[in-house]
């Protein structure tokens, strides 16, 4: 999936997740993709260089979406962008120490819709949807 103006990537296994999630982006005016697993995430990432904010979900099949972390650092396209990280969870506990972990934000499931709203706004640097912004006063 190739869009040069999204933002944020989206990783989830479960297409139907996925799909709801990019619609619920789409409505609230983020401008996001989404890929199911981490080697479509990578390519993601190359083709899509706006985007700073990954939400992952933790457990992608028989991978680990904290891993990465680890991809991205060992990427020489990739390394030296500056990414922030939502990972999304079932057990808050379940966090492999020996990943190197930067800066980066948990949220655990069941996830409320607003308040993912809420975070990957204020991961992209906004307060307010664009629309909300642009809106004239009375």
């Amino acid at each position: 999936m190739d869009n040069k103006e999204a933002r944020v990537l989206l990783v989830d296994d479960v297409s139907a997740i996925l799909e709801e999630l990019l619609t619920f982006m789409d409505i609230h005016h983020i401008p996001a993709i989404g890929v199911a697993d981490l080697d479509q995430a990578m390519q993601a990432l190359i083709d899509n260089p706006a985007i700073d904010v990954l939400a992952c979900d933790v457990r992608l099949g028989r991978e680990s979406g904290l891993s990465i972390i680890d991809r991205i650092e060992q990427s020489p396209d990739l390394r030296a962008r500056p990414f922030q990280y939502l990972f999304i969870s079932g057990d808050p506990l379940s966090r492999d120490p020996s990943l190197p972990m930067p800066e980066h934000h948990v949220l655990t499931k069941p996830v409320r819709p607003q308040v993912l709203i809420a975070m990957l706004r204020n991961m992209m640097g906004e307060t307010e949807e664009p629309a909300a912004q642009a809106a004239p006063l009375p």
